[in-house]
C-alpha cells in the first residue's frame, strides 16, 4: 500500500466523539463549513484540483443541491452504487481500487490533495492503512446525543500543529484544530 496517496481527514465531533444523528450531521456551523470548503478546495497549483473521498452515506447526507461538492473531484465508494465516472464524480465499488486510481491521478499532476470525508469505513480504512497525515478536526463541546462515533485514532502518531480560540455560533461552542502525523 506504500504506492497510495496520502490524505487528509476532515471531521466534526461532538462532545462525545458523534460524528452524524440519523445519517445527518446534527449542527449546522457556518464557520465550519466555511472552512471545510477553504480547506478541500484549496489548491496551491490553479490547474490541479482536490479530491473529496466519501462513501456513499457520506455522499446522501449532503443535500442533493450541492451535490456534487464544486471545485473539487468527488470520488464515492459504494457496493450498492453502479460505477460510473463524469468529470466532477467517480463512482468507485472498491475503496482500494479507487484510491489506486487517484493516486495514479496524483501522479500525473491533475491531483493536488486526496480529502477523506468518511463515513466511519472510510476514515477507518485511511487510519489502519496510515495513509492519513494531516486531521483537521472541528471539536464541539456541547453533546448532540449521536449514534455515529468517529472511529479510534493513535492520537500518539500525531501532533497538533494548530487550535483556534474557542469559538461560538448558534450556541454552540467549538474549536479548530490541526494534527499532522509524527
Amino acid at each position: 500500500m506504500s504506492s497510495l496517496q496520502k490524505m487528509g481527514l476532515i471531521v466534526a465531533v461532538d462532545a462525545t466523539g458523534g460524528i452524524a444523528k440519523d445519517s445527518t450531521i446534527p449542527w449546522a456551523l457556518r464557520k465550519d463549513m466555511s472552512r471545510f470548503y477553504k480547506k478541500t478546495t484549496a489548491v496551491s497549483d490553479p490547474s490541479k484540483r482536490n479530491v473529496v473521498l466519501m462513501g456513499r452515506k457520506c455522499w446522501e447526507s449532503i443535500p442533493a443541491k450541492f451535490r456534487p461538492l464544486k471545485n473539487r473531484l468527488n470520488v464515492v465508494v459504494s457496493r450498492t452504487m453502479k460505477e460510473s465516472t463524469s468529470d466532477d464524480v467517480l463512482v468507485r465499488n472498491d475503496l482500494e481500487k479507487a484510491v489506486e486510481e487517484l493516486s495514479e491521478m496524483v501522479e500525473r499532476g491533475e491531483i493536488e490533495r486526496i480529502w477523506n470525508l468518511g463515513g466511519c469505513e472510510i476514515y477507518s480504512w485511511g487510519l489502519r492503512n496510515d495513509l492519513v497525515n494531516t486531521i483537521e478536526i472541528t471539536k464541539i463541546s456541547n453533546d448532540f446525543a449521536t449514534d455515529l462515533q468517529l472511529p479510534s485514532i493513535e492520537w500518539d502518531n500525531f501532533r497538533n500543529v494548530f487550535t483556534s480560540e474557542e469559538l461560538e455560533e448558534n450556541d454552540i461552542k467549538f474549536t479548530f484544530n490541526t494534527y499532522e502525523r509524527q
